[in-house]
């Protein structure tokens, strides 16, 4: 009989949301253990290392996945050969090395006006600390070659190549982990004695353990990375009741969506719905909603969207979450007026704080199996607006914020950058 051990140390790329089911404080609280740390379930975790298998590892099927996790069917019940522990902070992390914050969360209609009674807010975590979790698999040598050297050992070194995500709104830019990986093996009766002694749970117990290397599993996906520069100034607003207090005692209405280095954000929500409304705007520019509802519904449900059925629609485009570096916030005070005098309406004076300049990245992964020509076109063209600063995010955008332009675009590794400052729509159509 065979122990294999890996330990997943895992760094948070963008804010947490894993919901524990309570809305006490929000709608969806975070899942938080007695020390008041946030947590990943082993569950959570057994189900995307799970799924990772059965969509990334090209010599495992279906059958050989659910042997090595164990599955439940209506013949057979079979044990899995796999256990996975929760994903845990250090033993000396507290709650006060976890910046818990509250967002925000709306339901947009077609012409990306806010749906009535569809607003909610959900907690999220941004921390340094770095979660463990460990896997222990348990077989016979027969088992080893498939589960572990054409199974386990591909999966660990995807994960160090290209991270791991966890919790809701994934495909949003949430949850993504920055994975490394050790491993240490144990072989019966051999090692019994050594086995006995060693605790998979200690993080320092895997010091001396080998380091996974890199390597990617993918190639399902397209990977689009634009460096964005901001022309103007932008705002992905938090409300007032989350606002920080200014210097001079007063309090914004409003003020930039930030990280855990108090940079601001563009979440990859609000890339997502900038986008889908876009295309949609695309669609109805080029007289193709009207005699095309199909395009709509295909735009629909390649961003994920909830069926008349009760079924949910997984998005196939992936928008990451964009840290701006560089610029400086600015404060500013205005009076809402009445539509018909134009005169100030009383008690309307508002203060926001926005964001001027700055610059980040903006990453884009789609399943190029769920993409037809047309629909990367709408895609490339979009790009391409942004570049033009025609599809701008965030509030008041339709007064001229939220514009940028594209630096530098890779797709797949390879330069575009030429092709979208040329305007060409089908740059994008070689890698389908």
């Amino acid at each position: 009989m065979k122990k294999v051990y890996y330990q997943l140390k895992m760094y948070q790329k963008s804010p947490l949301r894993i919901g524990s089911g309570e809305n006490e404080i929000t709608d969806s609280d975070l899942m938080i253990d007695g020390k008041g740390c946030p947590f990943i379930p082993g569950s959570s975790v057994a189900g995307v290392l799970r799924n990772l298998c059965m969509n990334t590892i090209p010599t495992l099927s279906e059958e050989d996945v659910n042997e090595m996790f164990g599955d439940i069917s209506e013949d057979t019940i079979s044990e899995s050969h796999v256990l996975v522990s929760d994903a845990v902070g250090p033993g000396t992390a507290s709650a006060s090395d976890y910046k818990i914050t509250v967002r925000d969360g709306i339901r947009l209609d077609e012409w990306g006006m806010t749906v009535q009674g569809n607003k909610y807010d959900f907690q999220v975590t941004e921390t340094e600390m770095p979660y463990y979790s460990v896997l222990e698999w348990t077989g016979e040598e027969g088992d080893y070659q498939k589960e572990i050297a054409d199974g386990l050992d591909p999966l660990m070194k995807s994960l160090v190549f290209d991270g791991i995500s966890f919790g809701a709104r994934t495909t949003r830019g949430y949850g993504n982990m920055a994975v490394t990986v050790k491993r240490i093996d144990y072989q019966f009766p051999e090692d019994i004695e050594e086995w006995m002694k060693f605790d998979p749970l200690d993080e320092e117990s895997f010091v001396n353990g080998t380091d996974i290397t890199a390597e990617s599993q993918k190639n399902a996906y397209i990977k689009i990375c634009a460096d964005i520069k901001i022309k103007g100034s932008f705002s992905v607003r938090v409300n007032t009741a989350r606002a920080e207090v200014f210097s001079d005692g007063s309090v914004p209405d409003s003020v930039p969506l930030s990280n855990l280095e108090e940079k601001p954000v563009i979440p990859g929500t609000s890339w997502a719905g900038t986008f889908r409304h876009h295309m949609q705007a695309l669609l109805r520019q080029l007289n193709m909603d009207s005699t095309e509802k199909n395009r709509t519904v295909e735009i629909n449900r390649l961003f994920g969207m909830e069926e008349k059925e009760g079924e949910h629609i997984r998005s196939s485009i992936r928008f990451g979450e964009t840290v701006i570096s560089g610029g400086a916030p600015y404060s500013l005070t205005r009076n809402a007026v009445d539509r018909f005098t134009q005169a100030p309406r009383n008690t309307a004076l508002f203060t926001s704080r926005l964001w001027q300049g700055g610059h980040g990245k903006l990453e884009i992964v789609i399943d190029r199996n769920k993409w037809n020509k047309f629909q990367i076109q709408l895609l490339a063209v979009s790009l391409i607006d942004l570049e033009l600063g025609l599809l701008s995010f965030g509030g008041a955008s339709g007064t001229g914020h939220g514009r940028c332009s594209v630096m530098h675009l890779t797709v797949d590794g390879k330069d575009m950058t030429r092709q979208i400052k040329e305007n060409n729509s089908h740059f994008l159509e070689e890698f389908l």
